[in-house]
């Protein structure tokens, strides 16, 4: 096995799963003419993708766990693949829907492999050095989005206009697959004994997460009435049943979705709040400068894809040098660099009013850099005090809460962004005040930072951890 090539096939997943997050953002006034997709369709053509992902991320991490996660992955790509062309060629509104929910399951098979790798192929700054990889493709992946998307759709790349989008996935999934094989040093391997999935836990832990999410993107476009609070209230007890369940099926010697032992485990518990608030200030955040460019500034979707391309760069550059600045002190360099988001959010908002861009763009780069150096420190304290056996779990949970953070900061700091542009008619007003609220995410980040563990443990032996080969192997 070729740990770092395996590592580099495994991340073109979290790439394309982050990619598609944003680069259908600015292609939703083309499927309006195209496909006649009304604000209702364009919104489940955002959310549908995002839902699905987050919803099944948990399922996939324990199939890791049960199946191994290379073959996991290569199955996950592969569904993502496919879905890609159905996306691409789909003749209507309600086919792109159907197809966006399949490349959503294919991203939730893919994403919990990758944490997965990066706990159990490697050790100690190695491992570090794995986690800024995974922090430096997930922000290229998303702020890079809105320029890959507008730049297709400005060169109607083969005349494919809106279609571009979606197919741009295919040739990079079919060169991961045709990769896996070679950077597994052969099949990938698989684990020994049957399959057993928690069907009932995954039930219930959909349902409360759809619960919950699905009526705060509700809210973020007007849609949430009164069955909106009914949902979030009915999120509470059903994820009360879950737990329960995930104990008494533990106690019984079963295997659990979320193993009971990782919410005993303190850094675990503090680093999934910390990556929650986390996410929710990078994704609100995206979103908010892309709508003050494009809508405020009234710039072309590629100007506004360019615009982004500083704090891409930033948040990639603060991710790969995480490492080096924390040299296992991941909790100090949390709270300094929570600080100077903080710093860069009220930077954003006062820059944002003034006459000179060039303030703006410093502010930006500097809110880039600050959580880019967050985002590693955060996944290697929350994961590495986990051990090896439910590591495929536990990185489901990781991705769990960093697609339900970004959906809390689009849901919640959307809303507070729409809310004052219907007040005051002022888009950039609104970019002020929305960032100014940012920072409460990052500021509780860095209080909350001050009670992570610091020392690491040493992981798993590789082979064993991410399946040990049987004796017979199972074609991929």
């Amino acid at each position: 096995m070729r740990p770092w090539a395996v590592l580099v096939v495994l991340l073109s997943g979290t790439f394309l799963a982050n990619l598609d997050v944003f680069i259908v953002v600015v292609a939703m006034p083309a499927l309006e003419g195209d496909l006649g997709a009304d604000g209702g369709q364009q919104q489940l053509v955002l959310a549908g993708y995002q839902l699905v992902y987050a919803l099944g991320l948990a399922a996939g991490g324990r199939l890791g766990d049960a199946l191994g996660a290379l073959r996991v992955f290569g199955l996950g790509m592969a569904v993502f693949t496919v879905a890609s062309v159905a996306c691409g060629a789909a003749p209507t509104a309600a086919v792109l829907i159907v197809a966006r929910l399949f490349q959503g399951a294919g991203t939730a098979l893919m994403v919990p492999q990758v944490y997965r790798a990066a706990r159990t192929l490697f050790t100690g700054q190695t491992q570090r050095r794995a986690y800024a990889a995974i922090g430096a493709v997930m922000g290229l992946g998303a702020i890079g989005g809105q320029l890959l998307g507008g730049w297709l759709l400005s060169a109607d790349v083969l005349g494919l206009g809106w279609r571009a989008v979606f197919l741009v996935n295919v040739p990079v999934g079919v060169l991961a697959l045709a990769l896996l094989p070679w950077a597994a040093g052969g099949r990938p391997p698989v684990r020994r004994g049957p399959v057993r999935l928690d069907l009932p836990g995954t039930g219930l832990a959909a349902g409360a997460l759809g619960l919950f999410v699905v009526p705060l993107v509700a809210g973020g476009t007007g849609g949430m009435v009164w069955w909106g609070p009914a949902c979030l209230a009915a999120s509470v007890p059903v994820a009360a049943c879950f737990l329960r369940h995930e104990r008494a099926l533990d106690a019984r010697g079963g295997s659990p979705l979320v193993p009971p032992r990782l919410l005993r485990l303190d850094g675990f518990r503090r680093g999934i709040v910390l990556i929650v608030l986390i996410n929710c200030g990078l994704a609100a955040f995206v979103l908010m400068l892309g709508l003050l460019l494009q809508t405020g500034l009234r710039w072309s979707p590629l100007a506004t894809g360019a615009g982004m391309v500083p704090a891409a760069v930033a948040f990639a550059a603060g991710s790969l040098v995480a490492p080096r600045l924390a040299r296992g002190a991941e909790p100090r360099l949390l709270m300094l660099a929570s600080l100077a988001a903080t710093a860069g959010y009220a930077g954003c908002a006062v820059s944002a009013l003034g006459d000179d861009p060039r303030w703006l763009l410093g502010a930006v780069c500097a809110v880039g850099g600050a959580l880019g150096l967050c985002v590693t420190p955060a996944l290697s304290v929350t994961l590495r005090t986990v051990p090896g056996p439910v590591a495929g779990a536990a990185s489901g949970v990781v991705s769990t809460a960093q697609q339900l953070g970004a959906a809390l900061g689009v849901c919640v700091f959307g809303f507070l962004f729409f809310a004052q542009v219907r007040a005051t008619a002022d888009v950039v007003g609104a970019f002020a005040v929305t960032t100014v609220a940012l920072t409460t995410t990052s500021a509780a980040a860095g209080v909350l930072a001050r009670g992570l563990p610091r020392a690491a443990v040493p992981a798993g032996r590789p082979d064993d951890a991410l399946g040990a080969p049987a004796a017979r192997d199972v074609p991929m």
